[in-house]
């Protein structure tokens, strides 16, 4: 008879939590001999499952990004490795699958087709994509869940996360620097350059979103509606922590309602909520009768939250409020405090200030830190700012959104276009003259007056998706992407319908008016067609010309690097190098 070594519990948990970074054991040991004490079934059982969960990441807890590149263009060259031994597509996509199944994400899906799958599952950057995603949610989550982040701690997010997100960036940075373009015209720039002239910009980005909600602000004044903001947050169940005592010595503690759900569940949960408040007044007044905008971000634990700067007709203030009520508490209702924190709303006097000077401050706190100082946790703005920005790279999180209007696609493309034909639209003439600022807008240079007029060109801000601009999108037949894809449409410009009024060569003799008619108007923007030119590695930077492997072709199939050995284990640390060598 066979006896199995008996293993007391404290030597278990010590060898379960072995493998974690040294604070995460500290902490997990911690958790779990105060939960030993009144239960060990309970304690083990959560020390087991936490552990499994953290360990089915195959790239250390605590490793750096360019770890995770390195273990990408590991996995890329393992999978093209593939290719030696297995030359049928199906055969070797299921084989791909599985090393890239092994590392706990999710393969291409059935839709895609074997050759972009394959190139897919070859590609150094896709695997990069990936392997960031599901480390950093993974490592977040845990450190959510062992109360890493919150007030007094880590705010907003970890600090495994943060810094990880600034050499992320870094590495970008000196990429984008390291990298050129050139056009047609001779014009060459750094992708930096590049990236600096648009909405990667962080002030371009800023200034144009307060450029459309000042905008909405302005038609909201001159149609006599009213401002809102409100916030919706999520339910006691999304929240790792929670606040307790008087405001004078408020601290942080653990929250046992929570249910495990992480920042992206929470986000989704308020997805659902606006999408139910939106059907309810659609149904309501037959089209949205709100505009403006809503920002998504942290509380203090990682939960998100949205804040709202809506306009709408005084007569529709109950309704609205109504609405929002019905479907914010829809969930769990009669929790304690579920009426006084789930919602706020707050009307907006226009006697006190403006609606745009009020939400400023959520905007430069998502975006920048620009002119703040502290958070409303006494932090540091530009490191508020930073911790945000990594929330929301790590989740996936859309941090703004238009309510209502006309598309912001439009107006960007607009901008394009340098001059309009002769006899073109009203419509589009204003528009186009709103975009670019042009003097004639009741002679002033004002942005807010820009986005207000452009509305107006469109239709309004109850145009809903019958703006009168829309883009110009043509196919690309036989035209493939980076993985073989076919790809879509692309945009070469606006189109609309204008009204003219002509008179036929065989009626001009009559005495009549002329007849109108629609025509179609199609303006083509300016667009340059560039090249990019390949970079070294320099500092620390890997260039276009530096990445590796190509992804998988007909034609490369069997051509792997004869250094590339045949996988053994498909779960294995994809960073050892000594496992790749011949």
């Amino acid at each position: 008879m066979l006896f199995s070594a008996f293993v007391p519990d404290d030597a278990w948990a010590a060898g379960r939590v072995a493998p974690l970074p040294a604070r995460w054991q500290r902490k997990l040991l911690s958790r779990w001999e105060r939960q030993h004490k009144t239960g060990r079934f309970e304690a083990n059982t959560l020390l087991r499952e936490t552990t499994e969960k953290l360990l089915a990441v195959r790239i250390p807890l605590d490793a750096s990004d360019a770890t995770i590149c390195d273990a990408a263009q590991a996995l890329a060259l393992r999978c093209a490795g593939a290719a030696q031994r297995i030359h049928e597509p199906k055969a070797l996509r299921l084989r791909m699958e599985t090393i890239v199944a092994g590392q706990g994400i999710t393969p291409p899906p059935e839709a895609v087709k074997d050759g972009p799958a394959l190139s897919r599952m070859t590609c150094s950057q896709w695997w990069r994509r990936k392997l960031r995603k599901h480390h950093g949610q993974t490592v977040e989550g845990a450190a959510i869940g062992l109360g890493y982040v919150a007030k007094g701690r880590e705010i907003y997010c970890s600090n495994d996360t943060l810094d990880r997100r600034y050499q992320q960036n870094a590495r970008n940075a000196a990429s984008l620097e390291a990298i050129t373009a050139s056009n047609e015209l001779g014009q060459e720039f750094t992708l930096a350059e590049l990236a600096a002239k648009g909405p990667a910009n962080k002030a371009i980005r800023r200034a144009e979103l307060m450029t459309r909600i000042a905008g909405f602000e302005r038609i909201a004044l001159d149609l006599g509606h009213v401002g809102l903001f409100m916030t919706i947050t999520c339910p006691s169940r999304f929240h790792r922590m929670r606040t307790v005592g008087p405001k004078w010595a408020r601290k942080v503690v653990d929250n046992p309602k929570f249910d495990g759900s992480t920042p992206a569940e929470g986000q989704a949960y308020l997805r659902q909520t606006w999408k139910l408040i939106r059907s309810k007044l659609q149904r309501l007044f037959e089209k949205l009768p709100v505009y403006g905008f809503r920002i998504a971000e942290p509380q203090h634990d990682g939960t998100p939250h949205w804040h709202f700067l809506i306009f709408y007709a005084p007569a529709h203030a109950q309704a609205v409020r109504d609405a929002v009520i019905e479907h914010a508490l829809r969930d769990n209702p009669d929790e304690p405090g579920a009426h006084d924190h789930r919602v706020d709303f707050k009307t907006i006097d226009a006697e006190l200030g403006s609606a745009a000077g009020y939400i400023a401050k959520y905007v430069a706190k998502n975006i920048d830190g620009y002119r703040l100082e502290n958070d409303l946790h006494g932090n540091q703005a530009l490191e508020t700012s930073a911790r945000v920005e990594a929330w929301a790279g790590t989740w996936g999180i859309r941090q703004f959104q238009q309510v209502g209007g006309p598309p912001v696609g439009v107006w960007r493309e607009l901008r394009r276009i340098e001059a309009l034909p002769a006899g073109a639209p009203d419509h589009l003439v204003r528009a186009h003259n709103a975009v670019n600022k042009v003097a004639v807008i009741e002679g002033r240079d004002n942005a807010s007056v820009a986005w207000d007029h452009y509305v107006k060109a469109q239709g309004g801000v109850f145009c809903g998706r019958a703006y009168a601009i829309k883009l110009t999108k043509v196919e690309q037949p036989g035209k493939l992407g980076r993985y073989g894809d076919v790809l879509g449409a692309r945009v070469v410009g606006v189109e609309t319908v204008g009204v003219e009024h002509y008179m036929p060569s065989h009626m001009a003799h009559l005495n009549i008016c002329p007849v109108p008619r629609l025509v179609h108007w199609s303006i083509e923007s300016t667009r340059h067609e560039w090249v990019i030119h390949g970079a070294a590695r320099k500092g620390g930077a890997v260039g276009v010309a530096a990445a590796q492997p190509a992804p998988w072709t007909r034609v490369n199939n069997c051509t792997a690097p004869a250094s590339i050995a045949p996988p053994g284990d498909d779960r294995a640390p994809p960073d050892l190098a000594m496992e790749y060598s011949a």
